[in-house]
């Protein structure tokens, strides 16, 4: 472990009050790196070398003082990580009066060091299952199975498990932290506060699988969060659903009474082996954009259950704006007009009720003649009946494309 400049001072500068002292901190090579007397930093310190050397505290007492470069009276302390001398510690003063807080504030060094080390080794763990999961579901597995699969199990993680895709987006949730970063007059104080943020999403979807230490749960960037869920493959597909679904409640409502945000959550279908796994979580980020947009937003879409909706993300945006147009476009006229909203919505309802004159009639309340006037219009406007099969289809298709690409 490397001393750096920033955390000397920072020791320096919580300890130094503490004693009325002041307190210098020097690196592996006898420089000193962190002190109260900021006209002595940088400067070698000779007494810092020698103890390095010898591995032993130093007094230097006033008549020592002009024999060794760069030192004031004081006693010097080896400051030691896994039994090696990484830096010292000097404290500036009489060496009789000074030497009691010496071995105190080795210690506090050596103990806020081990601190510093270990909230290190956290984030790279942190990072290393952040990086894995993000190859993962962007299909950044290699050619060798066995070696991604190992990948894993150094990170605590066995992706030969069955697993299903859930993605969390939580709604405003990187707008909203970016907001809050404005209060922060520091940039390293705003990315803490931002991180420590996600960590408390994080925090509160993992507690949700606290006994199922398999359940991968990472964030993915913007709104979004993943779980990578493992299932029982012995069960019914409808009972996975179910459960996977009922999971899905609970963590969204979890992290609105927690966090106080809202979400929605799209959850993938089961496919065997480590591209299943991949292909599941892809299938969870289009029930995602699939179902916001018609099911509305805040809500749990499972992608069997968007049924032909599913098709629409695979068609460009340009197909799907002119298949729109040539189905409600004026056949009369050939004006190069579209069907009036009142009859998009009067073939809405229609279609809700399942082509049924009576139901619609009653649930946009108008007579029966009106709904049967109206349809009419439609006819002789897109040349399309809706209460044929075939012509109804290319109507339903258009308005399901139509609000799909408005949302």
């Amino acid at each position: 472990m490397k001393i750096t400049h920033e955390l000397a001072q920072q020791i320096v500068d919580r300890t130094i009050n503490i004693i009325g002292k002041n307190i210098n901190i020097m690196d592996e090579n006898g420089y000193i790196i962190g002190t109260g007397d900021k006209s002595r930093l940088n400067q070698y310190h000779e007494g810092a070398a020698i103890v390095i050397k010898n591995k032993r505290k130093m007094f230097i007492y006033p008549e020592n003082e002009s024999h060794l470069v760069g030192v004031k009276p004081g006693v010097n302390l080896p400051i030691e990580n896994n039994n090696k001398v990484i830096g010292v510690v000097g404290i500036t003063g009489n060496p009789d009066e000074v030497a009691p807080f010496g071995e105190i504030i080795k210690i506090t060094v050596e103990m806020m060091l081990q601190q510093q080390l270990l909230l290190k080794e956290i984030d790279l763990e942190r990072q290393a299952k952040e990086n894995f999961v993000n190859d993962l579901i962007s299909g950044r597995i290699g050619d060798d199975n066995d070696l991604f699969i190992a990948r894993g199990q150094i990170v605590g993680y066995d992706v030969t498990l069955p697993r299903v895709g859930l993605l969390i987006n939580i709604y405003r949730f990187e707008e909203m932290a970016r907001q809050s970063l404005k209060k922060y007059s520091g940039l390293k104080e705003g990315e803490i506060y931002l991180q420590q943020l996600k960590n408390d999403v994080l925090r509160t979807i993992i507690d949700y699988f606290i006994y199922q230490p398999q359940e991968i749960v990472a964030y993915v960037g913007g709104d979004r969060f993943v779980v990578l869920k493992t299932i029982n493959i012995d069960e019914k597909p409808e009972v996975i659903r179910e459960k996977l679904i009922k999971i899905s409640q609970n963590i969204k409502e979890a992290i609105l009474i927690q966090r106080k945000f809202q979400s929605s959550i799209g959850i993938g279908e089961y496919h065997p082996g480590i591209k299943g796994i991949v292909r599941s979580y892809q299938e969870a980020n289009k029930a995602l954009e699939i179902g916001n947009k018609m099911n509305g937003k805040m809500r749990i879409h499972h992608i069997a259950n968007l049924g032909i909706s599913r098709l629409f993300v695979e068609v460009s945006p340009e197909t799907r704006k002119n298949f729109i147009y040539n189905v409600y476009k004026d056949k009369i006229n050939q004006s190069g007009k579209e069907l009036k909203p009142i009859f998009l919505e009067t073939l809405q309802a229609f279609f809700d009720n399942n082509l049924n004159i009576t139901n619609t009639a009653r649930e946009i309340y108008v007579h029966r003649n009106t709904l049967l006037y109206r349809l009419e219009k439609i006819k002789q406007f897109t040349g399309l009946d809706s209460q044929k099969f075939k012509e109804a289809i290319q109507l339903y298709l258009a308005l399901k494309l139509k609000r799909f690409q408005e949302e």
